[in-house]
């Protein structure tokens, strides 16, 4: 049923029009239409629904509040955690492949289970969120991490030194955040939300495709995220790019985590779309799915091998609800949408697999139909302000039903997200200007 209504709820979206509001007015008007062929009395419904209210009442209000309630407390619960970004500073040379960075990512997985329903319910407690974050300031590139202050900061910085002992890790004082206002007279502003294409069992172009595992010398490395890199260096004066990756960790969940239903982590998920890749290969070439037996590489393309290798790669790693969110933001007389937008969304093919999955645009600042959507540009103004609220406060709003958070294992994350080495030229890559070195032993003092 859900699959039948999502092509014509994609079709309406892409003509601009609020599904959900549509949803209510159609509820509304079937009830109507109910109530008109069954020649319902209003005063009889009336006099059923009060009496029967002790019933009824409870459930509704806690279905309705159940979501704002959780939102409040774990509100609370991030604000008694406090937030910290540290600023990562490189060194000039860099010889980890992103499977350093994997180890970070792994050691920050942490699912936070409750011990009880107290804890979920009134405690807040719930998995916590880091911001993996790449920034651009007039072409000066940035790396942070945004981390709740309580126990994680220590966390980040043990786990990033043991990994990158060369870089420094810096706690800011002020977030950089904090330069940007919402100013409509200075600035101009536009935000994408960014997400794979397909389901999240097929991984994105990893690290591993580009055998950076492996270890190649410098000169024969070819690193995705250079060319993320080359784009954020390209920015000119008075120009901002922002990149937020937010994450936290995939796990299974029941009331007990604050769930209505309960919810499998993404495995079954994965496991189910091979079963359905080797279905379809033996469907194409004529046999039973009963009769398949030892002979499953055969039926197979190299593709579809490929593709379940990464799968099953996959299966063994940590995984993250991830979101991502780009922001583009100029001063009045630098905003140049048309040739940075399209330099920004051009920037995350280097890890597209045709064969697997893609991260492409699901949701931006502006409509395709602005005529009737928005003919004076205040709802535009309205979604850029939330979107700039939202990015300090490293939270994320679900604006359709493509958009939303989707999961990535480590090994994705650490690909689209870890230090470069020399193969990055960007010159405006921000890195330490010599190595430091400990004092020797012996000398001289007084």
């Amino acid at each position: 049923m859900i699959h039948f209504i999502e092509a014509p709820i994609h079709f309406l979206e892409n003509l601009g029009v609020n599904v959900k509001w549509l949803l209510i007015v159609v509820g509304f008007g079937l009830v109507y239409i109910i109530f008109t062929l069954f020649d319902f009395k209003s005063n009889q419904i009336i006099e059923v629904l009060l009496a029967s209210a002790p019933l009824w009442l409870p459930v509704v209000t806690f279905v309705l509040f159940f979501d704002q309630w959780l939102e409040y407390v774990r509100k609370e619960f991030d604000l008694n955690q406090g937030r910290v970004t540290l600023e990562i500073k490189l060194p000039q040379d860099i010889f980890k492949s992103p499977e350093a960075m994997e180890l970070v990512l792994t050691q920050l997985h942490q699912s936070a289970s409750p011990d009880n329903h107290i804890q979920t319910y009134f405690d807040g407690k719930h998995p916590p969120r880091y911001g993996l974050e790449i920034i651009s300031r007039g072409g000066d590139v940035r790396f942070y991490l945004s981390v709740p202050r309580k126990k994680f900061k220590n966390i980040a910085e043990t786990q990033l030194y043991s990994q990158y002992p060369g870089i420094e890790v810096h706690e800011l004082d002020i977030d950089y955040t904090a330069e940007i206002p919402w100013d409509k007279s200075r600035f101009s502003y536009f935000s994408m939300h960014f997400s794979p294409k397909k389901e999240d069992a097929y991984p994105i172009k990893t690290y591993i495709e580009y055998e950076l595992h492996k270890m190649p010398k410098e000169e024969e490395k070819i690193d995705p995220i250079t060319s993320m890199l080359e784009m954020l260096g390209s920015m000119g004066p008075g120009e901002y790019v922002w990149i937020q990756i937010l994450i936290d960790a995939n796990r299974k969940t029941s009331f007990k985590e604050g769930s209505l239903k309960t919810h499998q982590d993404w495995t079954d998920d994965a496991r189910t779309e091979i079963k359905k890749i080797i279905e379809n290969a033996a469907k194409r070439v004529g046999v039973s799915s009963d009769g398949i037996g030892t002979n499953v590489n055969q039926l197979l393309t190299d593709a579809e091998k490929d593709t379940i290798k990464a799968i099953e790669r996959s299966l063994g790693k940590n995984a993250f609800n991830t979101t991502i969110r780009a922001m583009y933001i100029a001063q009045k007389d630098a905003f140049a949408p048309g040739e940075k937008i399209g330099a920004i969304i051009t920037g995350w093919r280097a890890y597209d697999d045709l064969n697997r999955n893609a991260i492409g645009v699901r949701w931006r600042t502006d409509f395709d139909w602005n005529w009737w959507q928005d003919p004076h540009g205040h709802h535009a103004d309205m979604l850029k302000k939330q979107e700039l609220d939202e990015y300090k406060r490293r939270v994320y709003t679900s604006q359709s039903s493509k958009d939303g958070e989707k999961v990535f294992t480590t090994e994705e994350l650490a690909t689209i997200f870890h230090f470069p080495g020399k193969v990055a030229f960007t010159p405006s890559l921000a890195r330490i200007p010599s190595k430091r070195a400990e004092p020797p032993s012996n000398l001289p003092i007084g």
